[in-house]
């Protein structure tokens, strides 16, 4: 069974009226359909989409979608439950965003089981932080203050994060927000990569939280110059929205600079599921 639909999109007339036309986008939507009387966690991604605040998605006859929350401005995920009793069959997807309009022809559909001939569930996620890695060549994602793109000993690929530290008039936070907010209940994982020169090193890591404030914590890395995977899940507060993250750099050790390298965050976001024998490291090829 495919674990995806693929449709190729360009711009529609709806009840008269011309949208805008934006170029032709592949949308892909996982899984790419539920049984009846089934919600289901929908992600819609687009590669080159704009979506925004507002946008809404149809479903089609007999299937709602009761939240849209927008992870990555190409990526949506959707909460949708099919109404028991549903014919079975394909459905077309429209996803509206001002009066730009993406139709994807039967791309979901209804069907008797997804548990059938055998297939392995496995649930999939997807990163919610953009650029993670860098491998823009830029900042595009994040708000710098001191930090600037690197290529000296990336932790993976070809960039990584740099800053110079508070001995050399760095040491500020690189934040990302998230906009609209994430639901914490979705976060499944927190984590980036951290290398600093000093053996006194620290970094400030911070997860905002819309209703509760911030949470705190405190990454040490390798005292030999060497990256260290740090996990701060445990940032995440339940029954809350995530609106940042952000790590600082390190000022005021000595003798050694206080120059920080950060690389490959993760904020997993969790919750449909993917109906194939499948690897976790598979599913994670598709994060960037």
């Amino acid at each position: 069974m495919r674990t995806h639909a693929s449709i190729i999109i360009a711009s529609a007339i709806v009840a008269g009226a011309l949208f805008a036309t934006t170029p032709a986008l592949a949308l892909t939507v996982t899984p790419p359909g539920a049984a009846p009387g089934e919600s289901v966690l929908l992600h819609i991604y687009a590669p080159g989409a704009q979506w925004g605040p507002g946008v809404s998605v149809e479903l089609g006859s007999a299937v709602t979608a009761q939240s849209v929350t927008v992870i990555r401005p190409d990526l949506l995920l959707v909460r949708a439950s099919v109404h028991p009793g549903a014919g079975l069959g394909p459905r077309d997807i429209v996803v509206r965003h001002g009066e730009t309009v993406v139709n994807g022809a039967d791309a979901f559909t209804v069907v008797g089981s997804f548990a059938s001939g055998g297939e392995t569930q496995v649930p999939l996620a997807v990163n919610a932080i953009v650029n993670p890695g860098f491998e823009t060549g830029t900042m595009s994602g994040w708000i710098p203050t001191t930090w600037s793109v690197a290529t000296v000993n990336p932790h993976t690929g070809v960039y990584d994060a740099y800053d110079r530290g508070g001995s050399g008039g760095g040491g500020l936070c690189l934040r990302q927000n998230f906009a609209p907010p994430i639901d914490s209940d979705d976060v499944t994982a927190f984590t980036f990569w951290l290398r600093q020169i000093d053996d006194l090193g620290i970094a400030q890591v911070i997860l905002f939280h819309q209703n509760t404030g911030v949470s705190v914590g405190v990454a040490f890395p390798n005292q030999n110059d060497t990256w260290t995977f740090e996990d701060f899940t445990s940032l995440r507060r339940p029954n809350d929205l995530i609106t940042g993250c952000h790590v600082c750099g390190f000022g005021g050790g000595t003798p050694t600079p206080d120059d920080s390298w950060v690389d490959d965050f993760v904020l997993e976001v969790a919750g449909a599921t993917a109906v194939e024998p499948a690897t976790w490291g598979g599913i994670k090829a598709t994060w960037r």
